[in-house]
């Protein structure tokens, strides 16, 4: 198909309302989006596993998850990478020597290597079921992206001085999401482009944490929501609307997409 431009939406604060659903005014503008010839792609930490319920309600198939870990276009994979067992080991010795947990992630499936309170408030913080626990899962099995249940702040730097092979980003009061050094969001903007041969088209893409500062960077036009934190309304080319009112159709008129 002869795309005019891709569109990259966040969920958590941007594309979902507080429900963590999408609401039925974004589910129009999204079809809006589409029928006008942009393909629409969410970027997100997280994974296949988590993503069928905001898959279904979108309509969306196009998906960087787990900070551009592994990416699906049009519900097939056709990119992704691996953190090593031998460095998921350092992690999580470190951490539990901090008095946390990690989670290990794949596109299917999300393992606990223990509980711990950092876990338990992230995936309620998202409205999740929390994990089962099988703390050798990474040994056998390959991991894309981890989570470190953690909410203290002083943490993140430990974490990133110790193991400069993984990048440390916090993605929630209550933790941090970690992938591999040198993948991000915006990494897979790029690798989006190339797979597709789109280097030509413009490029918009919707935000409002930390961890979408590097997906912001990476587009032609980067739109904060109202809500967003301070980093990324510095960033950002366009302020929106807040995400629980009418932030997404509001830029996407902005732009003229819909």
């Amino acid at each position: 198909m002869n795309y005019k431009g891709l569109v990259f939406f966040d969920l958590d604060g941007t594309l979902l309302n507080k429900q963590s659903q999408i609401s039925p005014d974004n589910k129009l503008a999204l079809q809006e989006l589409t029928a006008n010839s942009y393909l629409p792609i969410i970027a997100t930490g997280r994974s296949i596993k988590e993503l069928k319920g905001v898959l279904k309600q979108s309509g969306i198939t196009s998906v960087i998850m787990m900070n551009g870990m592994s990416i699906y276009i049009e519900g097939k994979e056709v990119f992704a990478q691996t953190i090593d067992s031998d460095i998921t080991d350092k992690l999580l010795g470190l951490a539990r020597s901090l008095g946390e947990e990690i989670a290990y992630y794949t596109p299917f499936d999300i393992y606990l290597s223990g509980d711990c309170q950092g876990l338990q408030e992230h995936f309620t913080y998202f409205n999740e079921e929390l994990p089962p626990v099988d703390e050798n899962f990474y040994l056998d099995n390959p991991v894309n992206m981890l989570l470190v249940g953690s909410s203290d702040n002083s943490h993140d730097a430990i974490y990133q001085e110790t193991i400069p092979q993984l990048h440390f980003f916090r993605n929630s009061p209550y933790s941090i999401d970690v992938t591999k050094a040198g993948f991000n969001k915006g990494t897979g903007v790029n690798i989006i482009k190339d797979i597709l041969n789109l280097q030509h088209i413009p490029t918009y893409a919707f935000g409002d944490g930390k961890n979408d500062i590097p997906l912001l960077l990476a587009v032609d036009y980067a739109i904060a929501m109202e809500n967003a934190v301070e980093d990324v309304l510095e960033v950002a080319d366009f302020i929106t609307h807040h995400h629980d009112q009418d932030g997404i159709r509001h830029a996407l008129q902005h732009y003229h997409l819909i």
